[in-house]
């Protein structure tokens, strides 16, 4: 009996950010409802990766609510 991987769709935000005392409280409860699978902070290179499975959301919608958290500039977003 073999198994077989699933495929799913993942999509992964990326930003730089400028302030980061209570970014990652404020971006967990924005992303509650998501399936967020990584959600990293780099204090080195002032960046934030968020990775979400699944495909039953707007991308669009959730990179522009991450534009609104204090600190988080310039959003950017790939689907695979």
């Amino acid at each position: 009996m073999s198994l077989l991987a699933v495929e799913r769709t993942v999509t992964v935000f990326s930003a730089q950010v400028v302030e980061t005392e209570g970014m990652l409280a404020r971006i967990a409860v924005m992303l509650n409802p998501y399936d967020v699978r990584e959600l990293a902070l780099s204090l080195d290179d002032g960046s934030l990766r968020i990775t979400v499975e699944g495909d039953g959301f707007d991308a669009g919608r959730v990179a522009a609510r991450l534009e609104k958290v204090i600190g988080v500039l310039d959003v950017d977003y790939s689907r695979s």
